[in-house]
């Protein structure tokens, strides 16, 4: 595995875990912060529950104040039943919309049902309350007294669940309020009986008469849960760390409650027992009970607050702590994740290009770009190594190619006549053979033609060499213009050039020969002092269908053909034939 792909893995592996033990991390504080703001939410819908219950106990007095009133009912008695009645209507349609809105989309909130059938109780209790008020005093029985008493009375019990499951969600979600917010539910649960136990003075109130033993039982009972609260109430809130406010109200509780209005149950309870001549009804009785008894509530409202501000606490603490966490892992990931960029920036990029650069080398590849060094380290070392390497070898490769264009140069000069660029006789050689040979194998004919410039020595002697040189570059243009691709051309020596036409038979080569003497005899040049000047050539063939595949043995019969032209008058083609010549075309009146 290369060390790219392993520092890759390696790199993917750190940031993977890195990211497990941050995301970890970042879901355990996530955790903290849900559990904190479930905790908030539910603790706040356990206020409006324990406040619904509050206002379900308070509506007891003034309903209880009016089955012992006379009828018709006092104004002010009526305004305060009514008040007391859209106190608890708004309490119950408050938590109904809080309850409401946390119920899974789809599902069946029970709170929300519970809520719905303590509405259906409370409107019935009502009616049985609003029956007995409605009555004349002496129609007032007592089981119908009695009975529209439960009917408020059993309404408490019927939100128990609802609170219950609002303080289990909010001490699940944040154990450390299990105490105190156990110690608020007792604290409503205080008020209750408290409330309860006016209630059982209702029916005796209203008739003026002693107690039953049934009510006497029911307020023995409820007196002796008042006294247990109060025992577990006073064990909690003795400990050290209660907050100063929830022991204040707890002091003032007990000082109101257990002593104010005690001694006036205490009193009731007296002569319930004995005459029956209370001196008071059932109206006058809440009026003196129920505000000291109202003092519990304050302890309850003093734990909730302390329960909010704690869970708050908890809550800011965990945001915190998650803030906390979250940046740091951050940085963890950026320091990783710059780590790896700057060992992949710095070592592994700049090594893979430079081993890149090194392998073209090694292929010959010498402009292969190599990296920039990014600062004066080890790798800047490797790089500027590579960089000399990769300079020294391609001077090395520029004096090599310099070397063989000069080999090269010495070769085509050594095949290439100087003077007219045509190949020299060696190359012809070289060249010839190879077209024999393709013509042995492939059948086919080949066709010899040599061509002489006619007059060539009195063109030098009246002209100079000069324009002799002119007249061979004349020649030779008018020749490389004229012949097909393929054909071989080259300066045999002198004056004197030679063909190789193929693949071709003797008529075609009568014909191509023809077109070199007409392209040799229209070719003009210069001499000094401006005159123009042409010159004709004579020119012999021998085709290999009559004379072989000899090269000498073809070339042999050409320049014997050629001769036989300039004999017979110079300017035409002759053919090594028996008996067989060109056309003779006469010389041009200014041919030399």
């Amino acid at each position: 595995m290369s060390l790219s792909r392993l520092l890759c893995w390696w790199g993917a592996v750190l940031v993977l875990v890195t990211m497990v033990l941050v995301g970890r991390v970042a879901y355990t504080e996530y955790r903290s912060v849900r559990h904190a703001d479930t905790s908030i939410r539910a603790l706040g819908q356990l206020r409006l529950g324990l406040q619904t219950t509050e206002m379900l106990t308070r509506e007891r007095g003034p309903a209880n104040g009016a089955m012992g009133a006379d009828i018709p009912l006092a104004p002010e008695r009526l305004q305060a039943l009514e008040q007391a009645r859209e106190r608890t209507d708004t309490a119950l349609r408050v938590l109904h919309d809080a309850l409401a809105t946390t119920a899974p989309q789809g599902q069946v909130n029970a709170p929300v049902q519970r809520i719905a059938a303590v509405r259906q109780a409370l409107a019935e209790a009502r009616a049985a309350v609003d029956r007995v008020a409605a009555a004349p005093r002496d129609q007032r029985t007592p089981q119908a007294i009695g009975n529209a008493v439960q009917g408020m009375v059993a309404l408490v019990p019927m939100l128990v669940p609802v609170n219950n499951l609002l303080a289990t969600e909010t001490w699940q979600n944040y154990p450390a309020l299990t105490d105190d917010v156990q110690a608020a539910r007792l604290a409503a649960e205080l008020r209750e009986f408290a409330g309860l136990l006016g209630s059982h003075f209702t029916g005796a109130l209203a008739r003026q008469r002693p107690f039953t033993a049934e009510e006497r039982r029911a307020i023995e009972q409820t007196r002796g849960r008042i006294y247990q609260l109060q025992f577990l109430i006073s064990q909690r809130l003795n400990e050290p760390d209660t907050p100063h406010t929830v022991a204040q109200a707890w002091q003032v509780a007990q000082e109101r409650y257990f002593r104010t209005a005690g001694r006036l149950a205490d009193r009731v309870i007296a002569i319930g027992e004995g005459s029956g001549h209370y001196g008071m009804d059932a109206a006058s009785f809440a009026a003196l009970y129920v505000p000291d008894m109202n003092a519990i509530f304050d302890v309850r409202d003093a734990l909730l607050a302390h329960l909010h501000e704690r869970a708050a606490a908890e809550h800011a603490r965990a945001v915190r702590v998650l803030a906390t966490a979250l940046a740091a892992s951050l940085a963890l990931m950026a320091a990783v994740v710059g780590a790896l960029y700057m060992v992949y920036r710095r070592v592994l990029r700049p090594l893979v290009q430079t081993t890149r650069a090194l392998k073209a080398l090694a292929a010959d590849d010498l402009h292969a770009p190599l990296p920039r060094p990014l600062a004066d380290d080890e790798m800047a070392a490797v790089i500027q190594a590579a960089h000399a390497l990769q300079w020294q070898t391609r001077q090395r490769a520029l004096l090599e190619q310099e070397r063989d264009g000069l080999i090269t140069q010495l070769r085509e000069q050594s095949h290439t006549d100087f003077l007219t660029g045509l190949p020299n006789r060696r190359a012809f050689f070289a060249a010839a053979q190879d077209v024999i040979a393709r013509a042995r194998r492939h059948h086919q004919g080949v066709v010899a033609l040599i061509l002489d410039v006619d007059q060539f020595k009195r063109l030098n002697d009246r002209w100079g060499h000069a324009v002799g040189d002119l007249a061979l570059q004349s020649v030779a243009g008018a020749l490389r213009a004229t012949l097909r691709q393929g054909d071989e051309l080259a300066r045999f020596g002198g004056e004197e050039f030679v063909v190789l036409l193929h693949p071709c038979d003797l008529a075609q080569g009568l014909q191509l020969a023809e077109r070199l003497r007409s392209a040799v005899e229209a070719a003009t040049f210069s001499a000094p002092g401006g005159e123009t000047v042409h010159v004709t050539a004579s020119l012999g063939l021998a085709d290999s269908e009559q004379h072989g595949l000899e090269l000498d043995h073809l070339l042999s019969q050409a320049d014997a053909a050629m001769y036989r032209a300039k004999d017979a008058g110079r300017n035409q083609v002759a053919v090594a034939a028996a008996g067989s010549t060109g056309t003779a075309t006469p010389a041009a009146p200014n041919t030399i």
